[in-house]
């Protein structure tokens, strides 16, 4: 990773919003299975304490409150 151009990017709200944008649709234009998709996220969270912190900044919930969605 960048460092430099990760901190140029915080330093300009416009950049963050273009970076946001452009994450979004790449997850939507994805040709990757969902499932895959779902496996890589989900093993991320088993393999890395704070992987809590990725899905909170993308969706606002933790992990744990996800799973309880799922109505299992």
């Amino acid at each position: 990773m960048n460092s430099n151009v990760i901190q140029a990017v915080l330093d300009d709200d416009s950049l963050l919003e273009q970076f946001t944008e452009l994450l979004i649709d790449e997850i939507n234009n994805d040709d990757e299975a969902m499932d895959k998709k779902g496996r890589q996220l989900l093993s991320l969270c088993l393999s890395d304490e704070n992987a809590d912190d990725f899905f909170i900044a993308i969706c606002g919930w933790r992990v744990d409150s996800l799973l309880n969605k799922l109505n299992m």
